[in-house]
């Protein structure tokens, strides 16, 4: 099984996973999604050691963000870093 290995961030001291999430996906931009799947995607890669998650308010039109703050709001704080563009 693959283990997550984790970079610094320039000099902010972050440690962020070689892996991100990036969110698109949950704004259904390339296919319909269910949002408890989409949901249950964020745990999976937060569980499996991913702790970078890319999200924008073009995917979907604000509906990348509002799944992913659906799942978010279950998940510490201090196990993710948010990356957004606008």
């Amino acid at each position: 099984m693959y283990k997550m290995k984790y970079h610094k961030l320039g000099k902010t001291g972050m440690m962020v996973s070689e892996l991100g999430f990036g969110a698109s996906s949950l704004g259904g931009v390339f296919h319909s999604l269910k949002e408890n799947d989409g949901i249950d995607a964020v745990f999976a890669a937060v569980d499996a050691g991913i702790n970078f998650i890319d999200v924008s308010p073009y995917y979907g039109y604000y509906k990348a963000e509002t799944v992913l703050g659906k799942a978010l709001k279950d998940i510490p704080r201090d196990k993710y870093y948010l990356s957004t563009k606008v």
